[in-house]
């Protein structure tokens, strides 16, 4: 499943990440990791940025970036 997949509100684990290696390292910085609760908990208006819950934190993502 896909991030921009994710229903919000709806808490998933991460079980693996499936991307280019230089966006892999920004999403292990950001703490999500095998085994990371994730939530999406916002979505703009227009459905780009939206906001995720990563152990915690909120912090937002526009698609392409994440």
């Amino acid at each position: 499943m896909k991030l921009n997949e994710i229903k919000i509100d709806k808490e998933v684990k991460i079980q693996n990440l499936k991307v280019e290696e230089t966006m892999k390292t920004r999403m292990l910085d950001l703490g999500m990791i095998k085994g990371t609760k994730i939530k999406p908990v916002f979505k703009s208006p227009l459905g780009d940025p939206t906001a995720y819950e990563i152990r915690r934190k909120s912090n937002f993502y526009e698609r392409g970036r994440c």
